[in-house]
């Protein structure tokens, strides 16, 4: 495996304490997977088709949970249906991440809605998988850019216009159109050097409207801002 230096030492340190366990069949793309983590990672995942051979529990001196849940040959639309993520997977692990995804998939805002954390798709190198599984723990959720809503070009309008319709759930919550427009932005993956190009200002402009969103909102973090819009219907 040519996946060498994917996470720096003090990466690695930071995500130590952690356990990954892959739900699906032992298959060679999961073993390739559980090296991946055992040598590049420095984790040691747990791999069966049965989320039950799993531990519900363990000590882990305050890290997190993460189950990665093989979608190759899973019907997607039934399974989120189903019982066995919101009654026994969603409560057990901290973090849920769905990887073998379709591109463009499309359900990613339910899936969210039902406890899942990270998103993989099947296009995915286990390079983007490694950075995705240390910004799961690190950061808690893992959204690859597009994946929640369609290119701004596609929207019905100009993008004034667009986020000028932006709804939000709660009334008391009051965000100028231009925390708005930022607000999309974070859901799409931008960092802030690309949201200041994108919008002609300055990249300490563009931190101080993340500052005040994460004030208004009630948040800490990038990624606690993304699952807020998501789930208050905001990157419409």
């Amino acid at each position: 495996m040519a996946t060498a230096h994917i996470l720096s030492i003090d990466q690695k340190r930071l995500i130590r304490h952690h356990q990954v366990y892959i739900l699906g069949g032992i298959t060679i793309q999961n073993q390739l997977m559980r090296d991946l983590f055992q040598y590049e990672l420095q984790l040691y995942p747990g791999l069966s088709p049965d989320i039950k051979a799993f531990p519900v529990s363990s000590n882990l001196n305050g890290g997190r949970r993460l189950v990665l849940i093989d979608c190759l040959e899973r019907d997607m639309d039934n399974y989120l249906a189903g019982r066995e993520l919101t009654d026994y997977i969603v409560p057990h692990f901290q973090l849920v991440a769905f990887f073998n995804l379709l591109p463009h998939w499309g359900r990613e805002r339910e899936a969210i809605n039902l406890g899942v954390k990270g998103f993989f798709y099947r296009t995915d190198s286990l390079e983007i998988l490694g950075e995705g599984v240390f910004t799961l723990f690190t950061e808690g959720l893992w959204i690859p850019r597009g994946a929640l809503f369609e290119p701004l070009e596609d929207e019905e309008g100009d993008a004034e216009d667009l986020y000028d319709k932006l709804a939000f759930q709660s009334p008391n919550i009051l965000l100028t159109r231009r925390e708005k427009q930022i607000l999309r932005d974070l859901g799409r993956g931008l960092r802030n050097k690309n949201i200041a190009e994108e919008l002609g200002i300055g990249e300490a402009t563009v931190k101080t409207h993340i500052y005040n969103i994460y004030k208004k909102i009630g948040v800490r973090r990038r990624s606690e801002a993304v699952l807020w819009a998501v789930r208050h219907n905001c990157l419409h």
